[in-house]
């Protein structure tokens, strides 16, 4: 059961994984390498209908220095995330009574890069991610003209309470 035991629990607000989101994080022995496993939602205040995620994160932390035995920083994380939303409106492979090519990629799968540092003190973390995701990559590409290079970008921050110990 103790490996089982998450090394964290984490909120976040917003950063690709819904406006509101709640996770377990699991760490190796040299706290380099990271997995996340999220649940969000974005209200139905801000969409049609309520957005239900669960979101996979791979990180890894090359850079990182305990200054003392109540603060640690993570200077620099890097990661990959897989983000899938549920509902009818979201398909993972086109729908029949679209035309090929109406859409060119999933809207259930998002896929997403981001970079972002964590301050720890005591048992717990604060953390940015400065992030985007496949489809706002490919939409800049194709509509460099109307679409600005700031709106590939996406912020989320997040608290983190450490279980384990270091």
């Amino acid at each position: 059961m103790q490996k089982a035991t998450p090394h964290t629990v984490k909120l976040q607000y917003a950063g690709n994984i819904g406006m509101f989101a709640a996770g377990i994080g699991y760490n190796t022995a040299n706290q380099k390498w990271k997995a996340d496993l999220f649940y969000g939602v974005v209200p139905a205040r801000y969409a049609v209908d309520p957005i239900h995620s669960l979101t996979i994160k791979g990180k890894f932390a090359p850079l990182h220095r305990r200054y003392n035995d109540d603060v640690e920083i993570n200077w620099f994380n890097t990661g990959l995330l897989f983000n899938y939303s549920f509902g009818d409106e979201y398909f993972l492979g086109l729908p029949a009574y679209y035309d090929k090519g109406y859409y060119y990629f999933s809207t259930a799968l998002n896929i997403g890069l981001f970079i972002g540092s964590e301050i720890r003190y005591k048992k717990w973390g604060f953390y940015y991610e400065l992030g985007t995701t496949e489809k706002r990559v490919i939409n800049y590409v194709k509509n460099t003209r109307s679409i600005n290079l700031n709106e590939l970008w996406n912020i989320g921050l997040g608290a983190v309470f450490h279980i384990k110990p270091r």
